[in-house]
């Protein structure tokens, strides 16, 4: 590494990596929030300056430094200066400065000393109470040498772990200059879509791209991102996806491009509930033995790890309970050293639970963005805060069998029932008095179970942020029962998406069903300079049967066309008996549809609501296994409808019934009125695209290989308009039927050009 790009390294963190807390202990808003306040209120009731900027640059074990920091309040009038660092008392006054405090201060110290060519600085480590009243503070005055012996004693052990990395990022970056492309030929447009990636990663811009299903997505945007890592354009990738089924692509490539002799890092990271190896999951040192002295333990496994190559859930769950670790944390951890980190979009774009680790410390990250026609719900619902009476009663329940109904925080969560249960229903935005109340729960959130205490959190930081920026949000009051919901609704999250993605070593935004591609760009907060590219699909369209039956899918013809609908899946089926999907735009279509479909001839399987993941692996082996025909009936936009692979014979036709559009209801509404305003689109963009993203999801369920055949049918009279025709992809060779008898000739007649026999 060059002189020109040192290691950053913030001085809290160089202090850390010696005096660190070694139990994991959860976090409140409260406790954050008096933090915040007791500095601000020390800094303004003090002399001198806050929150000066201070920095040093050098060389330890052979590497170039840049250690940077804020001195929380310099008094620098007197001689010799006063370094100040504050932090907030918590439980009795401390009888010595912590640890990593005073490291934190010597730091701030040494930097000011070396910058102003000082002979010796003062420093004070500060506890104080939320209004920045001194509980007790510890003083000291060191000399210029004092100060750098201390400041190198934190630096080289911290250099030498860095030094080891760094030789590992080298002999990675020497891999990745020598390493093929992961597959014998390029897909057709496959190599086209590789340089458009690598491309956006050089430029750092963003790209969105329609990438049919059977590109190969994965590989084609992993390997351009893993070289530009080698030649130092990125300094991480990670590869963001909405479903299991995504992550498990992205870690195969990754296997495969390690087997042909890339020496990265990838780890996934998982949630942190279905992580928890433990039968209850309470992440507090007394109730869980693993949060007890976790960090005491975890070096040694990241030291173990370092010598590895992928850290996927088996392996993360393995080295965990090597060391009695929590295996959450150990991912989160090691996400600092992984070339890729493969997980959910959430980790990285999600104002509560980003990475703050990884993205506040290191700008210099590139984001493959899989699946980015469901950003939009996604991050929608990510910015959008819900409170339930009923939640709230059951927090208080606990509250008053753990500290008494008498206690502050039974009466606060009170409060804010009674705010909740005077909410109108009419009005457009939440009243003075919920804000009242939730300022009065807040300071006394940390007597709350966990749970609760991250649940309150969440709504509270997305309430202010709603409160904020008013027109982005619209505000629906529920009643469940006897109680009331308040949800406010983020409808517009461009610009926040913008922000999110801005600055960043690339952004690759990439789905089979992104179109129309220059409207979905504009949704996703890119900008016209950010190039737009389609890839046709790579496989002969003559293995693909579209046809379209005119039906009346929509709602209030149902009942009346569920017979037409029963005839032409039957119709299909009959034809060419096999293994197929049939994609419902609700349960209830669903469930009336299948009452009309003979169950005693025709092998049906039904998806049915909150499926167990044992049940979900039950409904796909009946597809991937040597049974018979099977014919599964499911809800479009559902866990059957993206991401499963199911090649060859595993499923020969799909049926989309309806073309999928929103239901109509007053947030959909007011999200159309919002993109009219904005973007002059609003239907299309609040109905008639995500409908047809789930359409198109669904449909490409049925080719996945050179080698597959397979039919399509939808089923909706909407289809043979122009505003829908125009979303339909090119290869796409609709055969537009005039009843359900004539699906089963148009399919004899396909299968019979194809050599194959019914």
């Amino acid at each position: 590494m060059s002189a020109s790009q040192p290691l950053r390294v913030s001085a809290r963190t160089l202090a850390e990596f010696t005096y660190f807390q070694p139990d994991i202990t959860p976090s409140s808003l409260a406790a954050l929030q008096a933090g915040t306040k007791g500095h601000l209120n020390r800094q303004s009731q003090a002399e001198g300056r806050a929150e000066v900027p201070v920095f040093w640059q050098g060389e330890a074990e052979g590497l170039p430094f840049l250690v940077s920091g804020r001195i929380d309040l310099l008094q620098d009038a007197g001689s010799p200066p006063v370094v100040e660092e504050i932090k907030l008392c918590q439980g009795d006054a401390p009888l010595a400065p912590h640890p990593a405090h005073l490291a934190q201060a010597l730091c701030y110290a040494f930097m000011l000393a070396e910058k102003e060519k000082l002979a010796a600085v003062a420093l004070t480590v500060r506890y104080v109470l939320p209004e920045g009243d001194t509980v007790c503070h510890f003083s000291q005055t060191l000399s210029h040498d004092a100060l750098r012996e201390g400041f190198f004693a934190l630096l080289m052990p911290y250099a030498r772990h860095m030094a080891r990395v760094q030789a590992l990022r080298k002999q990675r970056d020497e891999s990745l200059s020598a390493l093929p492309f992961p597959y014998p030929d390029y897909r057709k447009g496959q190599r086209d879509m590789a340089a458009q990636a690598y491309i956006a990663i050089a430029r750092r811009k963003k790209l969105f791209a329609v990438m049919p299903t059977g590109t190969g997505k994965s590989a084609a945007v992993l390997y351009p991102a893993l070289k530009a890592l080698g030649k130092g354009l990125t300094r991480q990738v990670f590869f963001l996806t909405a479903r299991t089924t995504g992550r498990e692509a992205a870690l195969k490539e990754v296997q495969r491009m390690r087997e042909q002799g890339a020496q990265v890092r990838g780890v996934v990271l998982s949630a942190k509930e279905k992580s928890c190896p433990q039968e209850t999951m309470r992440c507090h040192p007394d109730a869980c033995p693993r949060a007890k002295g976790h960090y005491d333990r975890e070096r040694e496994a990241i030291s173990q790890a370092l010598d590895e190559g992928l850290w996927d859930e088996g392996y993360l769950q393995a080295l965990s309970q090597r060391h009695q670790l929590c295996p959450f944390e150990l991912s989160l951890s090691l996400s600092l050293y992984a070339d890729v980190v493969v997980c959910d979009y959430n980790y990285a774009l999600d104002p509560i639970v980003y990475l703050q680790r990884v993205f506040d410390q290191n700008r210099q990250v590139t984001l493959l963005i899989d699946e980015a026609h469901n950003l939009p719900g996604r991050v929608g619902d990510m910015l959008s805060p819900s409170l339930s009476g009923q939640k709230v009663i059951l927090w208080r329940r606990e509250a008053g069998k753990l500290h008494g109904r008498s206690s502050p925080v039974y009466k606060a969560l009170t409060g804010l029932l009674n705010a909740l249960r005077q909410l109108d229903e009419t009005l457009d935005a939440p009243p003075d008095s919920l804000q009242i109340a939730l300022e009065e729960v807040s300071p006394v959130s940390h007597l709350l179970p966990l749970s609760a205490g991250r649940d309150l959190y969440r709504f509270v930081y997305l309430y202010r942020r709603a409160l904020g920026c008013p027109r982005d949000y619209a505000a629906f009051i529920e009643t469940e029962g006897k109680e009331k919901r308040l949800t406010l609704q983020c409808l517009h999250f461009t610009e926040y998406l913008k922000e999110r993605t801005r600055k960043k070593r690339g952004c690759v935004f990439f789905s089979a069903t992104l179109s129309p591609l220059h409207a979905m760009r504009d949704l996703l907060g890119g900008d016209e300079e950010d190039a737009c590219f389609a890839l046709p699909s790579p496989f002969p369209e003559d293995n693909l049967l579209v046809m379209n039956l005119p039906v009346d899918t929509r709602y209030q013809a149902r009942e009346q066309t569920a017979p037409q609908v029963a005839a032409a899946i039957e119709g299909m089926y009959g034809a060419h008996p096999g293994k197929y999907l049939v994609f419902f735009p609700s349960y209830a279509y669903l469930r009336r549809v299948a009452e009309l479909l003979d169950g005693e001839t025709l092998p049906l399987h039904v998806q049915t609501q909150s499926m167990l993941d044992s049940q979900r692996a039950d409904f796909l082996r009946r597809f991937t296994g040597d049974g018979g025909p099977v014919l599964g009936l499911c809800v479009l936009g559902g866990v059957f409808a993206e991401g499963i692979d199911l090649p060859g014979l595993s499923l020969i036709g799909v049926c989309v019934v309806g073309v999928g559009l929103p239901m109509v209801n007053p947030r959909q509404e007011k999200l159309r009125g919002l993109y009219d305003d904005l973007f002059d689109n609003g239907f299309n963009l609040a109905y008639r695209y995500p409908g047809m993203h789930k359409v198109l999801q669904a449909a490409g369920r049925v080719i996945r290989s050179g080698e597959d055949r397979g039919v399509v049918l939808l089923l909706d009279e909407r289809y043979r308009q122009g505003a829908y025709q125009q979303l339909l992809p090119p290869h796409y060779r609709v055969q537009y039927l005039g009843d359900a008898a004539q699906i089963a000739p148009m399919m004899q007649e396909f299968y019979h050009q194809g050599g194959i026999q019914p």
